[in-house]
């Protein structure tokens, strides 16, 4: 057994030996087929990427079976998330389950027989529990929520964006950014004055009038001044120009304003109508409305079918650009034009290296048409201090000396423009969505790369570019006054769009550098700018009782409801009037505006009757001091039997209206009046030059209208304190004191008499010291320039004239110098 065990296995080797011999000569003759190189480098290299790419279906189908290997026939939908996402009772109520997996579930839950909630062919619980009256009220999308929180009042197109950064305040029907949620004064003032401000004004509204020309001049004339230059100039009625208007009650003038306006010409189309838009602030423009269909109605001559007067304030936005970079801006986003030889484009190119608008003409209309502004959002501001080549100093120096163009603010395309509202429209209507646009970066070669505009998908926005600046704030024209503004404060740029750009031009600004502000910073930036602002600083409007009114009310809500031992007590330092500017009678009207709070003496009370320690004669002193400052004409006046008689008259007459001295012509007079020779004994001699140009066309008593006369004035503050709102202010009965002591707490001891009082009070950032704006009386202003305070030894070879401005809580008065204002 041995011996055949053993040959077995000598069999066996020479089998293997046989076998390992064929396979290496089967080998070798390989080797002698393909060259050693080419298989050792076929053996050594491999091509990943390829391999991977080549073959991804594959892997993804791999990967895709060893998941559903791992839960198929022992895990639920449910079962499958992860620890973080799952929620209780997900077994049987598939809206607890995520949106991807909702749809196996569903077909779980329909095979699953002991589903205590089953579903019903659409897809919803039979037996869910059915929802309260607060969730069967809610909207089901995002955009039919906005539409229903927007009832009673109106939101702009940026409305969602401002909300999330900055204090909303419903306002003349529209909800109105008020102020950012940070501290913003400075770097609202910064931003002007060395970068750019910016402020969504749509709602600002917009009256559009069409019809004839002449119609039109009539109609409009009616409502406005009668200034040298008229909206009838061929400035203004080719286009070219932007006019400021103050707009009154037809036929008042210079009695019952409304407020300042802005006027724009549609350049002229043969075969078409003229057109003309007014731009007015919106809490007068529901009256210039009904004011214009009165009007239009008294003139006979002009059938009422040639005039057309609609409010198409929804079919525009705005913005505001203020600041010395505001051009330099303007000019990087608006450089795409769609037509780059347009006159509207070529004049944007070449005012780029500017240094601030103010340094072009102002009230200027500029059109042309850009891109989309999504395609090359983002927009980065151009860098500074480029220089100019010779061939571009060239033409910037005759853009200038022939600006503005005859018809630069029509589209030199050949269509209407932003002037076409159904064009724009319908632009609007096919423009592409966000998601494509998306889209179409995705599918770019270089990430990031902007894309190219597509006529064939794509439109193009019509814009109109005016040069604003004081003189739309204060509806007149600006030249003898301008040297007293501070420029990069009061002059920018106004960019008028059709709607549905709204968000795509608001977010090119921002993401350019622009600081977005509110109401309440674009008011003081136009306070640093030394302008008066609409409504806060137009005594004498129905618009200013209105504002005035409702933040006295505001103001005195609060001051009553802190407990009677913690409130100030106005009454012990000589303060009528806390909340308000008692204008009427400081001009002898003794009814008040209706929008008015009525707040008494009573009312004013601080202390409970066992803690009153008030001194009932101090307290009759001091408002015997506030009264008879009210109506306090110096001793100078009651010497006078003249100035005795025209104050008996301007008192007896309460039913004539307050009016506002505006504009640069009126002021101007009433500037020169303060410096008139002296020897004039009464108001009619003084002011006789004011009286024949405001007078002679709707006043048959011209010295009761001086007598209710307002005047704005600047007051610049010499020494320490700031001037509060509401803040009396008294002419100087006698020389500044030189004594070392202080002066008494809230009392002047110089027998002052009333003649104004502050709107606006700050501390002035441009000037570096304390500022106010505020409103006299002419009467005030006449018995300022008699007393001759203006040619004091003690005031030197300054002709300003010198006020006081008493204090509201208590400290020592404020000495200021006095400027007419327009």
């Amino acid at each position: 057994m041995s011996t055949e065990s053993g040959k077995r296995a000598e069999a066996d080797k020479r089998k293997a030996r046989q076998t390992t011999s064929g396979f290496k000569q089967h080998v070798s003759e390989q080797k002698a087929v393909v060259p050693g190189h080419a298989t050792l480098g076929k053996a050594r290299s491999l091509d990943v990427t390829g391999f991977v790419e080549a073959r991804s279906f594959e892997i993804n189908a791999l990967q895709r079976s060893l998941e559903n290997a791992k839960t198929s026939g022992n895990a639920r939908a449910f079962q499958t998330l992860p620890r973080h996402l799952r929620r209780r009772a997900a077994s049987h109520n598939v809206k607890r389950m995520p949106v991807r997996l909702r749809e196996k579930a569903i077909s779980e839950m329909k095979k699953s027989a002991a589903s205590s909630k089953t579903l019903g062919d659409s897809g919803r619980l039979t037996n869910a529990k059915k929802n309260n009256r607060y969730k069967r009220r809610r909207t089901r999308s995002v955009r039919a929520e906005y539409e229903q929180r927007q009832t009673g009042k109106r939101w702009l197109e940026t409305h969602v964006w401002h909300a999330k950064r900055m204090h909303m305040k419903e306002m003349w029907g529209v909800m109105v950014a008020d102020s950012p949620n940070e501290r913003s004064h400075r770097a609202a003032y910064r931003a002007a004055m060395e970068k750019t401000f910016v402020q969504d004004v749509s709602f600002y509204r917009t009256v559009e009038v069409s019809g004839q020309a002449e119609a039109i001049i009539r109609l409009v004339g009616c409502l406005v001044a009668p200034e040298d230059l008229t909206i009838a100039a061929s400035c203004y009625v080719n286009g070219s120009r932007m006019a400021p208007l103050t707009m009154y009650q037809a036929g008042q003038y210079p009695l019952a304003a409304l407020g300042p306006a802005t006027a724009l010409w549609r350049p002229a189309v043969e075969g078409e109508m003229r057109v003309m838009w007014i731009r007015v602030h919106p809490c007068i423009a529901d009256m210039v409305l009904s004011e214009l269909v009165n009007a239009r109605a008294t003139i006979q001559e002009l059938p009422v079918q040639q005039l057309r007067i609609n409010d198409i304030s929804s079919d525009l936005v705005s913005f505001e650009l203020l600041g010395s970079q505001s051009t330099q801006m303007l000019c990087s986003i608006l450089s795409h034009s769609a037509s780059p030889k347009s006159c509207g484009a070529s004049i944007l190119q070449a005012i780029q290296a500017l240094p601030s608008p103010a340094t072009l003409p102002e009230s200027v209309v500029l059109a042309l048409r850009i891109h989309d502004p999504r395609l090359h959002f983002p927009f980065k501001l151009s860098a500074e201090g480029a220089q100019l080549l010779p061939e571009q100093q060239r033409q910037l120096d005759e853009v200038l000396l022939q600006w503005p163009a005859g018809a630069a603010s029509l589209s030199d395309t050949g269509d209407g423009g932003i002037w076409d509202r159904a064009s724009c429209t319908s632009d609007v209507e096919r423009r592409p969505s966000e998601h494509s646009l998306n889209e179409r970066r995705h599918a770019q070669l270089i990430p990031g790369a902007k894309l190219s505009p597509d006529p064939s998908i794509d439109v193009t926005v019509p814009l109109l570019l005016i040069r604003t600046g004081p003189e739309a704030l204060l509806g007149s024209r600006v030249i003898k006054t301008a040297s007293q503004i501070v420029d990069n404060l009061a002059h920018g740029w106004t960019i008028l769009a059709p709607k549905g750009w709204g968000m795509s031009l608001w977010m090119a600004l921002n993401f350019a550098g622009a600081r977005a502000q509110g109401l309440q910073e674009r008011n003081h930036v136009g306070f640093e700018a030394g302008l008066s602002t609409f409504p806060a600083n137009w005594p004498g409007t129905s618009a200013y009782d209105s504002w005035a009114g409702s933040i006295a009310a505001d103001e005195f809500g609060k001051w009553s409801r802190r407990p009677p031992g913690k409130r100030t007590n106005y009454l012990q330092m000589g303060v009528e009037s806390p909340f308000s500017s008692p204008f009427h009678k400081l001009l002898g009207v003794t009814n008040s505006p209706a929008a008015y709070p009525e707040i008494t003496a009573n009312d004013l009370q601080c202390r409970i009757k066992r803690l009153r320690k008030i001194n009932s004669s101090k307290k009759a002193a001091a408002l015997a001091t506030t009264n008879a400052g009210d109506r306090d004409n110096s001793d100078v006046d009651m010497a006078d039997p003249d100035t005795a008689n025209e104050l008996e008259l301007g008192a007896s007459d309460t039913t004539a209206g307050i009016w506002l001295v505006s504009g640069e012509r009126l002021s101007a007079i009433v500037s020169s009046l303060l410096t008139a020779p002296h020897g004039i004994v009464t108001l009619a001699q003084w002011a006789k030059p004011l009286a024949e140009v405001a007078c002679s066309h709707s006043c048959e008593d011209s010295l009761q209208l001086l007598e209710h006369a307002l005047v704005r004035v600047r007051l610049i503050c010499n020494g320490r304190g700031v001037p509060a709102k509401n803040a009396p202010i008294y002419m100087r009965s006698g020389a500044p004191s030189t004594s070392p002591d202080p002066v008494p707490v809230g009392v002047d001891p110089r027998r002052p008499a009333l003649i104004g009082y502050v709107m606006t009070g700050s501390f002035s950032l441009a000037r570096g010291c304390s500022m106010a704006i505020g409103a006299c009386s002419l009467r005030g202003l006449f018995n300022l320039w008699k007393a001759g305070l203006n040619s004091q030894a003690s005031l030197g070879s300054s002709k300003s004239a010198r006020v006081t401005i008493n204090s509201m809580n208590g400290g020592p008065c404020i000495d200021a110098i006095l400027n007419v204002i327009p």
